[in-house]
């Protein structure tokens, strides 16, 4: 179900941050506005935000895990972030008033590096020089099947060329998968990306953690039972669950894993 049909803020009760509903000790917050909770969780692989009545309503089937569009290629356009590292860790609000009224897109916010005496002019040369088709730059292989796949270990731009100089084409949070095309000679990765004019983007290696292939997880699984399907070992359910960033055994259907 969709976070729309939540309350943004709630007036009585909290929404919290848990591995279970029914393991109180692994509760690592809880909050009135929804948009906390889910930044929680995204910062806390393993995590689910539950509502008042203990219902799990994220991740399940959200952008970050479970989509089919966001699960192969990045397709939705974001505010232009100029971040290629880790965005600091931010303090976590001292009362639950602070935590309420904390704007979740401050870390963004912050990082987006804004040149406040750039001039209209200069302005409209950068966006014309985003429009140069990538292949005119930057040649590659031609390859438009994925290779491999990889998920975002933090909020990284997607840039038109495999250098921090090409320009940014878009930027995706951390979780999201994308499909790769080509491995550069210089650890980044040409990745699909509807963002882009040519349909595909560049990505720094360091930013990802890759995996062969991709599984969606089918009721009654369980990482050991991916392990043997997949691995042909159910020992093997660790190098999933690392590469998956799990902090727990626990899994949903519909989220997608990332497989060695």
């Amino acid at each position: 179900m969709s976070l729309e049909n939540y309350e943004a803020k709630l007036t009585t009760g909290y929404y919290r941050v848990r591995k279970a509903w029914e393991d109180d000790d692994s509760q690592i917050g809880q909050y009135r506005l929804l948009a906390s909770a889910v930044k929680k969780a995204d910062e806390n692989p393993g995590y689910f935000v539950f509502t008042p009545a203990g219902i799990s309503i994220y991740p399940d089937d959200e952008e970050t895990m479970d989509t089919d569009d966001e699960t192969v290629t990045v397709s939705e356009g974001a505010e232009e972030i100029s971040l290629d590292e880790p965005d600091p860790a931010q303090d976590e609000p001292e009362s639950m008033e602070e935590a309420e009224d904390k704007d979740v897109t401050a870390a963004e916010d912050e990082a987006v590096k804004t040149d406040s005496g750039a001039s209209e002019e200069g302005a409209t040369e950068e966006a014309d020089a985003k429009t140069e088709a990538v292949e005119d730059v930057y040649p590659n292989d031609g390859n438009t099947e994925p290779i491999l796949y990889g998920k975002a270990t933090t909020l990284v731009n997607i840039r038109n060329g495999n250098s921090l100089d090409a320009n940014r084409v878009t930027v995706i949070r951390k979780g999201v998968l994308v499909e790769i095309l080509e491995s550069c000679d210089n650890g980044w990765f040409r990745i699909k990306c509807d963002a882009s004019d040519c349909g595909y983007g560049y990505i720094a290696g360091e930013y990802l953690k890759v995996g062969s292939s991709i599984y969606t997880v089918q009721p009654s699984d369980s990482l050991w039972k991916i392990a043997e399907k997949v691995l042909g070992s159910g020992q093997k359910y660790t190098e999933i669950k690392k590469l998956n960033g799990l902090t727990s055994n626990v899994i949903k259907v519909g989220m997608v894993l990332l497989i060695p």
